[in-house]
């Protein structure tokens, strides 16, 4: 058991915060009017009675929504923590943070125009710390449990679709679509910044690709490894 935990990835404090905060909030006061009025209700902030929501509703899924608490543990650890190392953590949590209270918040100046829908969880932090990571080291080669070498952009254009589609294949409404959607466009822009000129860089922006060496005795994980130590030039 300790060599399988030996062969993980640092999950750093970051990315660990986010998901400790989502995991307590779900956990504690998920099924409570608490956590209820921490979600985003349409037409509450418009009213100004939920200003707070499109911050809050990241942090609180509904508390029976243990699978997506998984997705985001494997998102923040895996994804967010290899960002957090190359990146800082402030500039980390700014990105995430922020593509995700973004979301919520033109799902909520469009809310007169949609069908009424309560909507809330992090999976906007973790499409938005995907769109990032596959920009960041889109050529990085990994390993799907330690067995099949895929691209990291490849496998993030796999995975940020069955993350937004995947609801709405169990009936969900259409609008939940939203928040997500400008998370991964505002995690694309901040990132490849498209609108500069001079260095290349995906989509024709400055997305400038790691240079920093991984330490030596950085520990190598064992379900989601990067099989070649080069990094993206």
């Amino acid at each position: 058991m300790a060599g399988f935990f030996s062969g993980l990835p640092k999950f750093h404090r970051g990315a660990l915060a986010i998901f400790l905060i989502t995991a307590a909030a779900t956990g504690i006061v998920g099924d409570q009017p608490l956590g209820d009025a921490l979600r985003l209700h349409p037409g509450a902030l418009l009213s100004g009675a939920g200003i707070w929501q499109p911050f809050t509703a990241n942090f609180v899924f509904p508390a029976d929504s243990v699978g997506f608490l998984i997705g985001t543990l494997f998102v923040q650890w895996f994804f967010g923590s290899s960002l957090e190392e190359f990146w800082g953590t402030r500039k980390y949590l700014l990105l995430v943070i922020g593509c995700g209270t973004a979301g919520y918040l033109v799902h909520a100046l469009l809310s007169p125009l949609l069908p009424p829908v309560v909507h809330c969880g992090s999976t906007g932090m973790d499409v938005a710390t995907l769109t990032a990571f596959g920009l960041v080291f889109r050529k990085r080669m990994l390993a799907l449990m330690g067995v099949m070498p895929v691209k990291a952009s490849t496998l993030v254009l796999i995975l940020v679709p069955t993350l937004v589609l995947a609801p709405l294949l169990r009936g969900a409404p259409w609008p939940l679509l939203i928040p997500w959607l400008v998370a991964i466009a505002g995690a694309w822009l901040a990132t490849a910044q498209p609108w500069r000129r001079g260095a290349s860089g995906t989509g024709g922006g400055t997305t400038r690709t790691p240079t920093r060496k991984p330490k030596a005795n950085r520990a190598k994980p064992s379900h989601l490894r990067v099989v070649k130590d080069d990094l993206p030039n």
